[in-house]
């Protein structure tokens, strides 16, 4: 066996430890290599002298075309300039088919004749979907083809599952292979969905693929284009079929339409396809369906079993209730009861397992496949329990008066008024929901709702979560919010321990993505279309986009692999962009936030202890110390700046009313990866905005100065790690200080301070603060931004029954006691609880 230690930071052990991996012993080195990948895709070489951006003119061209694409729609792009014929020169991906589908109906028309309906299916080749994807340079540092089990240290006995390809799925499956090959292991999603929003009834049914080889924090942005649609299935009304036999229709339907798409996955799985990978290699590829994401009712479309049976076993439905494993649904006993059925048997598997009559399921030939599937029960279930318990109207009112957070969502309306909920709705609501419901309802209450909140890091939590849940979700029945809890999601959690020790963390299959999907495949494309025969105008709208998308990926490999040419000669040189792509700020005020504008800070021993940007010049110039005091707050500004620069010991001036300070209106802090999240930085915003009044037509801002955790005591933050040493403060003024009163090398910030950080309260398992005074004063203090580590979040406790007028921008004001929210970020969570 092969033993490394993990050199991506993802894999690392997460407390800082050198993870270490064990690689499969029978994926071996490729066939051979193909040299410069990409000019085999696209033709042509940099070395001719070929205009990069052929077959347009010149890059402005290009820029314009690009632009016409995203803004305008197909006819008129077409009458503007006449392109179709230089984008249809660009290569592109998998062409497209087109496949009648006639469903022969069993009801009689007027002329005594069995009436059928015809359908267009449109898909593409997975295989070439495949080849595409894995042939893509821009993937290159972000494809595994090999599986692992990776550790938390090279001496450890501690899985991590994190990518598919740490999972035991991959692992098992590349046994039954020969020596030397690999696995594509495909991701497939789909979701129905309206295409008509005011008038009309047209529909769509995308069907998306993805490959496990690249890595989730890749697959999970659209811009990537690491997803790519595969088909649209039909969305027939079936009105050819009595109201008996409709369903049943619909659900075989939609199999052999995936058994169409999915047909030269069959072959391709038993003896491998050779493939030029995105490292520029040829590897023997065996792609196998590993999972399929899908909301409920389509997971037990792609399962063939009904809707009150568990999707992974044969668990009794008044069963679903009890924390008790039944034995596993598996392919060939499922196929032998489908065969029994049809050939007129009547097993007692078939009705006892809930399984629905199609017997040619599109899995069924399918090589080495056992589809997992994927969805959760928050929504459905906990918010509405809650909702019964504390009440619509008292579940809005504090909603509302939740208080902000960079980023965070503010239900302004409360949450009942909310008619679609999606992935995005789902996780907001998550990151409040245990400060919301704190205090309305009992001890038993709470701790339900907290498995829900956390993201465990390890089996074992998950399990003592789970465990938890089961001993106390009696509670509702005691409240008569529920009489059972024979629900097919909650009994679903049982199999997320086999789920992400089979395919790796849950967070790589949301139903999130599918969702963001729609907007590029489906609703745009139906939106450039003439909404008459649209499934031919999206899929040509569709395959002009990708050829532009490759080109933009074309010019991006180019321009590197020309950099990397001058590199070698000698040309070093490389002039920072001044357009930062992953620039965090994500406001609209004024501040021009750049890349060269950083700051490490440093304590009096040298050590690093945070890292910020702030605006290359403050925006806010001249601002009066009463000003301070009136619009920002800062009512205790002067003393406390007189204090810092006593402590200072260097600074002969002392401030006073007269004086005048340049203000930024908010800093960023730079935070180190975190292994539970991804391998990119994280940033935090610290926003101290003063109110704006209204003027005309335009209504007003409110104030917004947003909390901290700042650096108390160093030392102690430097020697132990999660909170230890931090203190919570809301920041009011951050500013630049005056020159007559001498140099400081960081910007000042003048913060009022909340009270330490004791023991977690026992029912929420959430910090408790609330204001620190002096003399009934705001405990204010004017501190260096080197100081200040990360943003965090104050829920005000609401109590019993919310406080009338407390609005999200007054509650940090009138509130008097605080919860620390860990819930807020998976970085802070992992902050709170984990170190």
């Amino acid at each position: 066996m092969l033993e490394a230690a993990a050199t991506d930071s993802k894999r690392s052990c997460a407390r800082g430890g050198q993870a270490g991996s064990r690689s499969h012993p029978r994926a071996m080195d490729p066939i051979s290599q193909m040299v410069r990948i990409m000019m085999w895709r696209l033709g042509g070489d940099i070395r001719d002298g070929t205009n990069q951006w052929a077959p347009f003119a010149s890059q402005e061209e290009w820029g314009l075309v690009v632009w016409l694409m995203k803004n305008v729609g197909q006819t008129s792009m077409d009458e503007f300039l006449k392109l179709p014929a230089v984008i249809d020169a660009l290569p592109t991906g998998p062409n497209w088919e087109c496949e009648i589908v006639t469903a022969p109906g069993d009801q009689c028309g007027e002329d005594g004749e069995i009436v059928g309906e015809d359908m267009e299916l449109w898909y593409r080749d997975p295989v070439e979907c495949i080849k595409e994807l894995l042939s893509n340079p821009a993937f290159k540092d972000s494809i595994s083809y090999v599986p692992e089990h990776v550790y938390t240290s090279s001496d450890s006995d501690d899985r991590i599952y994190d990518e598919m390809w740490t999972g035991d799925w991959w692992w098992d499956t590349q046994t039954k292979l020969p020596d030397g090959t690999a696995i594509a292991p495909l991701i497939l999603a789909s979701n129905k969905m309206q295409l008509s929003q005011f008038q009309g009834d047209k529909k769509a049914w995308p069907v998306y693929l993805t490959l496990g080889n690249i890595s989730k924090e890749i697959r999970r942005c659209p811009s990537a284009h690491a997803t790519v649609l595969l088909g649209y299935l039909p969305v027939p009304k079936l009105s050819c079929y009595s109201d008996a036999t409709r369903s049943l229709a619909g659900y075989r339907l939609f199999h052999y339409c995936m058994g169409k798409i999915l047909a030269s996955l069959v072959e391709a799985g038993k003896t491998g396809v050779e493939m030029v990978c995105a490292d520029s290699f040829v590897r023997l590829i065996y792609p196998i369906l590993a999972a399929y994401v899908a909301d409920y009712p389509e997971q037990c479309l792609v399962s063939c079993c009904m809707e009150n049976r568990c999707l992974r076993c044969t668990v009794d439905p008044n069963d679903r209730g009890d924390p008790t494993p039944s034995p596993d649904r598996d392919v060939p006993s499922t196929l032998e009861t489908f065969y029994a059925h049809e050939h007129g048997c009547e097993p007692e598997k078939f009705t006892n397992d809930g399984i629905r009559a199609i017997y040619e399921p599109f899995w069924c030939n399918l090589p080495h496949c056992n589809i997992l599937l994927h969805k959760g029960f928050f929504k459905d279930h906990i918010v509405k329990w809650c909702t019964s318990l504390i009440g619509k109207d008292e579940l809005d009112a504090r909603f509302k008066a939740m208080s902000g957070y960079p980023g965070l969502r503010h239900f302004s309306k409360g949450i009942s008024s909310i008619s679609q909920w999606m992935g995005t709705e789902h996780r907001e609501m998550q990151r409040v929901f245990l400060g919301v419901i704190a205090g309305s309802v009992d001890q038993d209450v709470l701790t339900v709702v907290r498995l829900q909140m956390q993201t465990s890091t390890t089996l074992a939590a998950l399990k003592a979560c789970l465990a938890t849940f089961h001993r106390f979700k009696d509670v509702f029945i005691k409240y008569e919010i529920r009489k059972h809890f024979n629900i097919p999601k909650i009994h679903a959690l049982l199999h997320y321990f086999a789920s992400i020790q089979a395919l790796g963390s849950n967070d790589g299959y949301n139903s999130e993505s599918p969702e963001w999907l729609h907007i590029d495949f489906a609703k745009d494309a139906f939106c450039a279309s003439n909404k008459k025969d649209y499934h031919e105008q999206m899929t040509l709208w569709l395959q002009r986009c990708e050829a532009m998308w490759q080109r933009e990926a074309y010019i991006t490999w180019l321009n590197a692999q020309q950099q990397a040419a001058a590199e070698q000669l000698g040309n070093t040189s490389n002039p920072n962009d001044p357009n930062d792509p992953n620039d965090p700020n994500d406001s609209d005020d004024s501040d021009d936030l750049d890349a060269n504008d950083r700051a490490n800070a440093y304590d009096t021993s040298g050590m690093a202890l945070v890292s910020y940007r702030v605006a290359k010049a403050p925006p806010l110039r001249g601002v009066t110390a009463q000003r301070l005091i009136e619009h920002f707050g800062a009512t205790k500004f002067i003393p406390a700046l007189t204090s810092f620069l006593q402590q200072q010991q260097s600074y002969p001036l002392l401030p006073n009313m007269s004086n005048r300070f340049d203000l930024y209106k908010q800093i960023i802090i730079t935070l180190p990866p975190n292994t539970f999240l991804s391998s990119q930085k994280i940033f935090n915003r610290i926003r101290t905005s003063p109110a704006v009044p209204p003027r005309g037509r335009k209504q007003g801002l409110p104030g917004v100065f947003d909390t901290a955790l700042i650096i108390d005591d160093p030392m102690e933050y430097r020697s132990r790690s999660g909170l230890a040493g931090l203190r919570v403060a809301q920041v009011r003024v951050i500013f630049l200080l005056p020159p007559y009163f001498g140099a400081y090398p960081h910007p000042l910030a003048y913060v009022e301070w909340f009270t330490s950080l004791g023991a977690p309260d026992p029912q929420t398992g959430m910090y408790v603060i609330n204001r620190s005074t002096r003399q009934h004063q705001p405990n204010g203090a004017v501190i260096s931004t080197a100081r200040i580590v990360r943003s965090c979040h104050l829920m005000g406790q609401f109590g019993n029954t919310i406080t009338k007028g407390w609005t999200t921008d007054n509650v940090l004001e009138r509130a008097k006691n605080f919860y620390l929210n860990p819930y807020i970020h998976v970085d802070t969570f992992t902050t709170v609880n984990i170190n």
